[in-house]
């Protein structure tokens, strides 16, 4: 009797989370929209770049306790019981919405992830939850944030199952998990969220010549999502070892953002610029577009501005796969599905979830694929990936069981 009142308190909460979560995703989707048609109407909003970079650093520094870790204080909360405070919700969907207000390149997901973690820290705390299900909670509050964001509660589902860990699916969670994502997803749609669909339109047939290009450009798209993290990581040591004073740090590192993007004028690849996805699926993509985003996202989130970047590896996998589908002579829309699924997988280290997402977005006749360029890019991209705090359960490779229960982060220190 005491486990069955256990578990429904467990479920009950989870349903609580799966609707607070979308209605906050159809609100933090409509404020999205709303600044990034404002900065597109008045295109000197990029001016104020380096005032919203001082002001997040003041105060997530003064008042953050601990929030600048992002995604990685929702997994340290899974892995540590780490404390989120409250307030990492309310100043990751503020300062999110003025990173794309004001021009910065980065996506919506972090933000959709950081209050679904940040809701079920609280509800779990308030509701004296024993450690194990406080875990499964924050988990399905991750998926219900994806899943609600994206509109994919499929890949929400696993991507809250997957995201805390290197090798190894939660399957204690894959229920609560699947609950809060479809509830999330569900409550988003009828409060009138909308978001965008994209077509393969020739899935070819398996040939040697086809199976080699997709192996080839699983790898290239592993490499891609490899030093994503890297150069972000990169740029924030950097201006850590060139500005001892964080705000000058902030202000030096804005600048030079909006110098790049105004000295080669790539004031089109600010905000999420989901038009290059278009354009890929198009097979109108220019060679240097994904490398014009992969700077500037890079750029933007190691200068320390909120948002996600799961948007923007989307937009860099599918403009690079539509870009070699054209060199290949291969439909591009089939590459450009394969490049945001695989750039996208191999950064975040959630194999399951890529499969997923490529079924729920691109249906399910190209499913050999999926399963060719996720897992061959995420083999690839080795024990890298844009969640420092995600801890190795099984090693991609033999040559690096060494690393076994560490974190990425320890691994990179």
């Amino acid at each position: 009797m005491r486990i069955t009142k256990k578990k429904f308190k467990l479920f009950l909460l989870t349903v609580i989370s799966g609707i607070v979560m979308g209605v906050i995703s159809k609100l933090f989707l409509d404020s999205l929209m709303l600044a990034s048609s404002f900065r597109e109407k008045h295109q000197y909003m990029l001016l104020l770049l380096p005032i919203v970079g001082i002001l997040t650093a003041f105060v997530y520094k003064n008042y953050g306790e601990g929030s600048q870790r992002g995604n990685n204080l929702i997994i340290d909360s899974v892995h540590k019981n780490s404390h989120v405070p409250l307030r990492m919700s309310s100043f990751t969907f503020i300062f999110t919405i003025l990173t794309h207000l004001s021009g910065g390149s980065a996506g919506r997901e972090g933000t959709a992830v950081q209050i679904g973690g940040t809701i079920t820290n609280k509800l779990a705390e308030s509701f004296r939850l024993d450690v194990s299900d406080k875990k499964i909670l924050i988990m399905s509050g991750i998926s219900a944030g994806f899943g609600s964001v994206f509109g994919t509660p499929l890949a929400g589902t696993f991507f809250g199952v997957e995201m805390c860990f290197m090798g190894k699916l939660s399957y204690e969670s894959l229920i609560p998990c699947f609950t809060a994502s479809y509830i999330a997803d569900f409550v988003a749609k009828s409060l009138g969220a909308v978001h965008s669909s994209h077509l393969i339109m020739y899935v070819p047939q398996m040939t040697p010549y086809i199976f080699t290009v997709v192996v080839l450009a699983a790898c290239i798209f592993g490499v891609v999502g490899k030093y994503f993290s890297i150069c972000i990581h990169f740029l924030k040591d950097s201006y850590a070892k060139l500005f001892k004073n964080y705000l000058i740090r902030a202000f030096a590192s804005s600048v030079f953002v909006m110098a790049v993007m105004l000295l080669f004028n790539w004031t089109r690849y600010e905000g999420l610029s989901t038009w290059m996805i278009d354009e890929g699926f198009k097979g109108i993509t220019a060679f240097y577009d994904p490398l014009a985003k992969y700077i500037l996202t890079c750029m933007t989130l190691g200068a320390g501005f909120q948002g996600g970047e799961v948007t923007p590896l989307f937009d860099i996998g599918a403009s690079l796969g539509s870009v070699i589908g054209q060199m290949a002579n291969i439909e591009p829309s089939f590459l450009a599905a394969l490049g945001l699924l695989s750039v996208f997988g191999c950064a975040t280290n959630t194999p399951v979830t890529t499969i997923m997402l490529g079924i729920e977005m691109f249906g399910s006749d190209a499913v050999s694929y999926y399963v060719i360029a996720a897992l061959i890019s995420y083999y690839v991209s080795g024990h890298n990936g844009i969640y420092q705090s995600q801890v190795i359960y099984t090693p991609k490779s033999e040559l690096l069981k060494g690393q076994s229960k560490l974190s990425i982060e320890e691994i990179r220190d």
